[in-house]
This record gives C-alpha cells, sequence and structure tokens, in this order.
C-alpha cells in the first residue's frame, strides 16, 4: 500500500511536466523573445523616451507662463522724504507774511515792525504752517509685504534654435527606432542560432546514446570472445575504453544541450522551471538570392545605415543650435500683480514688452561649442561610410560563409554513404 502512495505521488509530480510541455516552434521563439526579451524591452522604453522628448520639444514653440510668489522682509520701510522741500517752503511762506503784516501796518499809519516784532511775527506764522502743511514724507513699501505676479515669457525669436531642436529631436526619435529594429534583428538571429543549436545538439545526445549503446554492445561480443580465447585482452581493454569514451562523450553533449536550452530559454523570456520541445526539425535550404541582391536589400532596410542617417540629422541640427548663439535672442514678456496693495506708487500692477538680447562677448565659448559642432558632424561622416564598407565587408564574408557551408553539406553525403558501409560491414564481423 506504502508502494503505491509513493508511486501516485511521482506521477503527480512527473504528469505537469509531460501534459503542460509547452511545443516551440522557430517562428513562436522568436514572437516570445521580441515580447519578452529584456533587452528588446529595454531598448523599447528608449524609444518611448525618446518620442516624448519629441514632443516635449514642441512646448519650446509656446508661452511659458509662471506663478511667483515670495514673502519679503526689509531693513526698513522704502520712503521717500521731502521734508527739506517742506521746510523751505514754509520758511519762504513765513518770510513773505512777516513783510506783507509790515506792509499792512505801515499802510494803517503805524510804525513798521522792529526787529523783534518781525521775529514774533515769523515765528507765529512758522508754527501756523507747521501745523497747516502735512509732513512731506511717503512711505512707498511697507517694511514686510508679500508678492505674487503672474510671469509670461513668448519666444519670439531665437536664432533658429527652437526649430533645431524640434529636428534634432524628431531625428533622435527616429534614430532610437531604427536602434530597436537593429536590436531586434540581432535577437531574431540568437535566438535562431541557439533554436538551432538546440535541435542539433539533441541530434548529437541521440547519436551519442546510438554509439554508447554499440559500444556497450561491442563489449559485450568482445567479452564473450575473449572468454573463448579468440581474442586478446588487448581488445577487450580497447573495447571498454571506447565506452568509457562514449559515456564520456555523452555526458558532455547532455550538459552542453542543457547549457543551451537555458540560454535559449533567457533569450526567450522564459522561466527556468518551463518545459519545452522544440517542434521544427533541421533541414537543409538551398540559397536562392544572389550577392548583388543582398547588398541591394541592406542598403535599403538595414537599420544601422538608417540610423546613422539620422545622427547625421542630429549633428546638423546640433550645429544649427550652437550657430544661433551668434543671432540675438527676443521675446515677448507679460507680468500681472497678485498683491496690488503692497505695490508702490512707482511700480505697475501689469506691464507688457519685448526683450531682445545680442551676446558680444563670452570667452569664445560660442564659437568654441560651434567648431566642436562642425567636428561632430566630419565625426559622424566618417562612421557613415566606414558602417557602408564593414556592411559591404559582412555581407561578402557571410555570403561566401554561406555558400562554403553548403558545398560541404553537399559533399558530406558520400562520406555519409561510406560511413553506412563502414557501419553494415562491421555489423557482419561480430
Amino acid at each position: 500500500m506504502k508502494f503505491n502512495i509513493k508511486k501516485a505521488i511521482v506521477l503527480i509530480l512527473i504528469m505537469p511536466t509531460i501534459f503542460f510541455a509547452q511545443n516551440v516552434s522557430l517562428s513562436e521563439a522568436i514572437n516570445l523573445a521580441l515580447e519578452k526579451n529584456e533587452k528588446v524591452q529595454q531598448y523599447k522604453s528608449k524609444l518611448s523616451a525618446k518620442e516624448f522628448e519629441n514632443k516635449a520639444a514642441w512646448g519650446n514653440f509656446l508661452p511659458s507662463i509662471n506663478l511667483q510668489g515670495s514673502y519679503n522682509h526689509l531693513d526698513d520701510n522704502l520712503k521717500i522724504d521731502l521734508s527739506p522741500i517742506r521746510s523751505a517752503m514754509i520758511q519762504l511762506s513765513a518770510s513773505s507774511q512777516t513783510e506783507l503784516s509790515n506792509i499792512y501796518n505801515i499802510l494803517g499809519g503805524n510804525t513798521a515792525f522792529t526787529d523783534v516784532q518781525k521775529y514774533s511775527v515769523y515765528n507765529q506764522s512758522i508754527n501756523i504752517l507747521e501745523n497747516a502743511i502735512p509732513s512731506f514724507v511717503e512711505t512707498l513699501k511697507r517694511q514686510d509685504y508679500n508678492s505674487a505676479a503672474f510671469v509670461a515669457t513668448q519666444p519670439l525669436f531665437l536664432g533658429g534654435k527652437l526649430v533645431a531642436a524640434k529636428k534634432y529631436a524628431s531625428a533622435e526619435e527616429k534614430a532610437s527606432a531604427y536602434e530597436l529594429q537593429k536590436i531586434e534583428n540581432e535577437i531574431i538571429t540568437e535566438v535562431s542560432k541557439s533554436y538551432f543549436q538546440n535541435l542539433l545538439l539533441k541530434e548529437i545526445v541521440v547519436t551519442r546514446k546510438k554509439v554508447l549503446s554499440g559500444m556497450k554492445q561491442h563489449q559485450q561480443n568482445a567479452n564473450k570472445l575473449f572468454e573463448q580465447g579468440l581474442i586478446a585482452n588487448y581488445h577487450l581493454l580497447r573495447a571498454e575504453v571506447a565506452v568509457a569514451e562514449a559515456e564520456r562523450n555523452l555526458t558532455n553533449d547532455q550538459n552542453n544541450l542543457e547549457l543551451a536550452v537555458i540560454s535559449f530559454k533567457s533569450l526567450v523570456g522564459l522561466e527556468d522551471n518551463e518545459i519545452i520541445n522544440f517542434t521544427d526539425s533541421l533541414k537543409f535550404n538551398e540559397l536562392a538570392d544572389t550577392l548583388n541582391q543582398f547588398l541591394a536589400e541592406a542598403e535599403i532596410n538595414q537599420p544601422i545605415i538608417k540610423m546613422i542617417e539620422q545622427k547625421k540629422i542630429s549633428a546638423e541640427q546640433n550645429y544649427n543650435v550652437a550657430r544661433s548663439e551668434f543671432l540675438p535672442q527676443v521675446a515677448a514678456f507679460g507680468k500681472y500683480e497678485l498683491y496690488p496693495e503692497y505695490l508702490s506708487a512707482l511700480e505697475p500692477r501689469w506691464a507688457v514688452g519685448v526683450q531682445a538680447k545680442f551676446n558680444l562677448f563670452n570667452g569664445f565659448k560660442d564659437y568654441l561649442k560651434l567648431q566642436s559642432a562642425s567636428a561632430i558632424e566630419e565625426e559622424v561622416d566618417h562612421i557613415q561610410r566606414g558602417t557602408l564598407k564593414n556592411i559591404n565587408l559582412w555581407i561578402n564574408k557571410s555570403y561566401r560563409d554561406v555558400k562554403n557551408s553548403a558545398d560541404e553539406f553537399t559533399k558530406l553525403i558520400s562520406t555519409l554513404k561510406l560511413a553506412e558501409e563502414n557501419y553494415r560491414q562491421n555489423s557482419k564481423r561480430f
């Protein structure tokens, strides 16, 4: 009874791996990799970032509106003091009043004022005017005050910088898209190689098992012949060594197969505990296209070439941005205060205007940046020409490698026939 329970447990553990193994064809493996591979996802995120940067570049053409606020404390009230003018006015008025009083007194038939009388009248006039005329000290802004305002800025002309920045962002987005296509092509190549490697290793393991089985049969036959005294011990030892070597080769290739499966799962984004079955098989297909067709196809569709073309546009726009620093910068602005009660009599509540700026000298930085941008353009030109040469070289080499491999495969047919004949003859000997 206990034995049956153990068998049931073992079957329960094995059944999921039997019934839930995932059948994977080459096309399905490629689709899985393009969907789940971490490197592909990384460059998709990079493309998404470039798309947002390109959209953000449109914002440079729109006005910038900010709300600015602050709390301020001055060392003292901000005021204007015209007391000296007030004092001069009072003194002049008092003097005039004293003289007029003296004249009225004389016209009335009285004697002229003495100095003491004039001084008395003058002081009386001073006192009257001091009380009648208000203070000439005005507080423009209190010591503590709040400030808040809407500030808007609209670029009008920045020397072509905004247009260049937008074209630069657009080129960077397209370059990122071609870079993603390049990465996807690389992943497709890696997945295809890994898939075929797994198929090949599976065939090799099957062959190794057959070889081991044949070597064991050969060892058994040699042992019987040795016991009958028909062969020397040397031949028996050779048979045992052949078995050991076949076992070692089988173990080595089984380990290689396990490692290849792990690598394949990593490429396509599967978990290590998932069981997969490779449903496609190895078969020979003749290469039909010519070398010139591959070269023409690469010139049209190779993402590396298109990516460099976009990088060339980026370099040109980077030069335009550097050149714009030599032109005037013109922008419109506006400001509206939200706390008019804290404004002084000299400060307006709102203001609009146009501002222009033109740099005359900044230590040759703009000139050197322009030279750097020009050098980057030349660098991209060299990269473009070098890449075209390398791609042509790679296509020529790959095409010839494929042709050579096809010739070798075709010539192996006679070798295979010879091996089959040797196997047939050796089988008869035992």
